[in-house]
């Protein structure tokens, strides 16, 4: 299935919206060894992001949170990863993307420009990033963050780059004295993995569960035979 809209007031239902329809609607395919439903084409609008969110902190795993948090800040090092999005933000190529967007919207607030990317052009890399362009609008005094994700593992970090995200809009509109306004994006390839399925369920069915992070042990044989990732 594809073309898929999703328009909720927070982080948390825009989050429990798609797990729903990734699980109803998806189709089956194949990550290596791995299956996974998926939908091709998943836009979603959230009108009052906040990362501070009750249905995220309930049935999100902390320490996913903490983790994603850390790779979107400034001078993160992590030596098991090939890149953190601090790096692509802040340090890309020697550029300091963030303050380069901070300035374009200084200069000039009703800019359709101020746009970065976070693929570096011909990496043949295995490991890209998902997160591949955000965009910062400024309309009615608030910031409006908008994103395009190659990649999103629905169940298992969706909920974990809304909170980064979450954070990174509300950098970007302290320091330019706004409010803050919607968040939205496309996501190309939006996906569950299938042994998250039955935790999935339960967590539509509001059973009390914290999610666990399976990843690394039971996706793809790649990232599985792949120590360094963890």
């Amino acid at each position: 299935m594809s073309n898929f809209s999703l328009h909720t007031k927070t982080l948390g239902e825009c989050w429990l919206a798609a797990i729903g329809n990734a699980m109803e609607f998806g189709g089956l395919v194949h990550d290596e060894d791995v299956a996974l439903k998926e939908i091709l084409g998943l836009s979603v609008r959230i009108d009052e992001p906040n990362e501070q969110d009750e249905i995220i902190y309930k049935y999100g795993n902390s320490g996913v949170i903490e983790h994603t948090v850390a790779k979107f800040e400034k001078d993160t090092v992590m030596e098991n990863r090939p890149f953190t999005y601090g790096d692509r933000i802040y340090n890309k190529n020697g550029i300091d993307q963030f303050e380069w967007l901070i300035n374009r919207l200084e200069k000039k607030p009703e800019t359709k420009s101020a746009s970065i990317s976070l693929l570096i052009e011909g990496d043949t890399h295995p490991n890209l990033p998902c997160l591949n362009l955000i965009d910062i609008k400024i309309r009615e005094e608030k910031v409006i963050l908008q994103f395009f994700f190659r990649s999103q593992n629905i169940f298992g970090r969706q909920y974990a780059n809304y909170i980064a995200l979450a954070k990174l809009q509300k950098k970007i509109a302290d320091r330019l004295g706004k409010g803050i306004g919607m968040m939205s994006g496309y996501i190309a390839s939006a996906h569950i993995y299938d042994y998250d399925f039955e935790s999935a369920q339960a967590v539509l069915n509001k059973q009390n569960i914290v999610i666990e992070d399976r990843f690394y042990t039971q996706g793809p044989q790649s990232i599985r035979n792949n120590l360094s990732f963890r």
